[in-house]
């Protein structure tokens, strides 16, 4: 004889799936307080190389160069 699942068992089995569904969401979601947004201060668009000097071209090393 075929033995038939209760509808409780089958209500609770879909909510605790939900519950684990949307935790797991929750989590993924969740910005965590680790997650903190440091201000750029080394430099700008206006001055990429911030307080150091462009870099110069080392003599003989260009397209005329040897």
């Amino acid at each position: 004889m075929k033995k038939e699942i209760p509808t409780w068992a089958v209500v609770a089995i879909v909510a605790v799936l939900l519950g684990l569904i949307g935790a797991w969401f929750y989590s993924a979601t969740s910005k965590s307080s680790s997650d903190t947004v440091v201000e750029k201060t080394f430099g700008d668009e206006s001055n990429p190389f911030g307080n150091q000097a462009p870099p110069q071209p080392r003599a003989g090393a260009g397209a005329s160069g040897p």
